[in-house]
């Protein structure tokens, strides 16, 4: 062909100029900068108050230039930024045309790509459905491809691979799912076999089935031992409650076929003229002693019913008044204590 295109020039004065500008001021600029700079003198040190408000002014003057010069490059800056972003839109806006029909090839590539996959897929499942019908409810096409059949280059859904090498490396795929089947089978105990199985169908992880079927039986045996602590720990319970129960019936049994008890009988409080009678009815050859004939009817009061006597009695006399009091004691069952005096007084003390 030898026809002549005709192409319209476009000029990029715009994005050009503010870069030269741009130039041209950091020239002056550096111009600038040496010349203000000649004029400072700054003091190796300040000795006094004048010097100081000195080198005070002098600082605040510098800052101005510096700052004057600063906000000149902003501006520039601006500028720059502003014809850069219209730059960067007029080359969009030249490009559209081809980005469109960059846009419309891909709609149309990814289209057939995708029918392409699909159909493949396809191809793939009729082969899986053929070579292992009773695997396919246990084990998806889609979870072997992402196992076995997604390897870089090599993919059965590549469009570089031919379809024969992807059933071929499909049917390998299916033979390496009923070994790793048969190995977690055989490697866990029958009662883990089925959940061993499901758990290697979902993830196509032989390790990671044993390992779960090894953890399920292990929390097994642990509960199965915690059980038997439990119900050994009941069984004790009961027989312990039960030996309880026993001794409580005995002793209820005990009680009930024990005499009643005798209930007290506080002893009989005589008068002074029934003391002096009772001893000459049971001693008629002795004399009423003394100290018997002045105090038993007033040391020996009324008791408590059911309680100890709280009296205690004490006598001064001879050896035969010791005698007589010891009788007339036993006569009445009481346990009297006479103790020689050895000449002391006794006192009677709480113990």
């Amino acid at each position: 062909m030898s026809d002549t295109q005709q192409v319209e020039a476009v000029t990029i004065e715009t994005a050009i100029s503010p870069l030269s500008k741009a130039e041209a001021w950091l020239a002056q600029a550096t111009d600038r900068v040496e010349a203000l700079a000649s004029q400072y003198r700054v003091p190796d040190s300040i000795e006094d108050e004048r010097a100081y408000k000195d080198a005070k002014a002098s600082r605040a003057s510098v800052r101005k230039d510096a700052k004057e010069l600063d906000d000149e490059r902003k501006r520039m800056t601006r500028e720059m930024d502003d014809a850069l972003k219209k730059f960067r839109t007029d080359v969009k806006r030249v490009l559209e045309p081809l980005t469109e029909i960059d846009a419309a090839y891909k709609e149309a590539l990814d289209a057939y790509e995708e029918r392409w996959g699909q159909q493949r897929r396809q191809e793939l499942a009729d082969a899986y459905e053929e070579y292992a019908p009773d695997l396919v409810p246990l084990v998806p096409l889609d979870r072997i491809v992402a196992r076995y059949g997604s390897e870089t280059g090599k993919g059965w859904l590549n469009r570089s691979t031919n379809i024969e090498a992807a059933k071929a490396g499909l049917r390998g795929a299916i033979d390496s799912i009923a070994l790793g089947e048969r190995t977690v089978e055989g490697a866990v105990d029958p009662e883990d076999a089925e959940a061993a199985k499901a758990d290697y169908f979902s993830a196509l992880d032989v390790g990671a089935a044993i390992q779960a079927a090894q953890a399920r039986a292990e929390q097994r045996e642990r509960v199965r031992r915690l059980e038997e602590e439990r119900r050994a720990r009941e069984e004790e319970y009961q027989r312990l409650r039960a030996e309880k129960e026993a001794r409580a019936a005995e002793e209820a049994a005990r009680q009930a076929s024990a005499p009643e008890p005798t209930p007290y009988e506080p002893p009989r409080v005589l008068s002074r003229e029934e003391a002096a009678a009772e001893w000459a009815a049971t001693t008629p050859n002795m004399p009423v002693p003394s100290p018997l004939r002045e105090h038993v009817a007033d040391t020996m009061g009324q008791p408590e019913a059911g309680k100890v006597p709280p009296y205690i009695m004490c006598a001064y006399g001879s050896r035969a008044d010791a005698d007589a009091f010891k009788a007339w004691c036993e006569l009445r069952e009481i346990k009297p204590t006479i103790k020689p005096t050895g000449g002391s007084v006794y006192r009677i003390t709480r113990k």
